[in-house]
């Protein structure tokens, strides 16, 4: 997490979070195809071990994808995409609805595993896929703007939003304060 706390504010909470569900749908896929070979690797002559090192690497990049990408950026989105009158209520009906999914997540995760084996990354590869997809459609890029500077445009989708203004994070180098990213952009801090 703490290199989301470095790059959400230089590159964007729309972009990590597109990114970081990229990450997960690939990681997932792979952890179905390790899955599968380890649950019959004795059909196929396969080693165990030959698929338990790829596979346990792909799940400790999954955990930092999901890091990086989606556990402390969505905690920051709710507070600036609601309107200031509503930010208060937006984020607690926010926070509730990550704890029923959450609950529903930690419930169904074994019993999937019971049942579907290791076709249940399967399922998280594709729920990754389309959480993606829906950020890159309906997530404005809100660091460092209000999101009342979007009302106007009529459009649930961002690439309608002000003639796409809301596609990436604004940064002009010369803003300070709130609106001043943590570490600047990524490519101020290379040499």
């Amino acid at each position: 997490m703490t290199f989301a706390w470095l790059l959400i504010d230089a590159v964007g909470r729309r972009r990590i979070m597109v990114w970081g569900s990229i990450a997960l749908t690939a990681c997932f896929a792979l952890l179905t195809v390790f899955g599968g070979l380890a649950y019959n690797s004795d059909e196929i002559h396969v080693p165990q071990l030959a698929v338990a090192i790829p596979g346990i690497v792909t799940l400790y990049i999954a955990t930092g994808a999901f890091g990086i990408g989606w556990l402390a950026t969505v905690w920051l989105i709710p507070t600036e995409i609601f309107p200031t009158t509503a930010r208060a209520q937006g984020t607690a009906v926010s926070v509730i609805v990550w704890g029923f999914a959450n609950f529903a997540i930690t419930l169904l995760t074994p019993i999937f595993f019971n049942n579907l084996d290791y076709w249940t990354f399967l399922i998280f590869a594709v729920t990754n896929a389309f959480a993606g997809v829906w950020t890159w459609l309906y997530q404005p890029e809100c660091g460092g703007r209000s999101f009342e500077e979007s009302k106007e445009s009529g459009s649930w989708r961002v690439s309608k939003v002000k003639d796409g203004e809301f596609l990436s994070f604004p940064y002009d180098g010369k803003t300070g304060g709130e609106r001043e990213p943590l570490l600047g952009r990524v490519r101020d801090q290379l040499p």
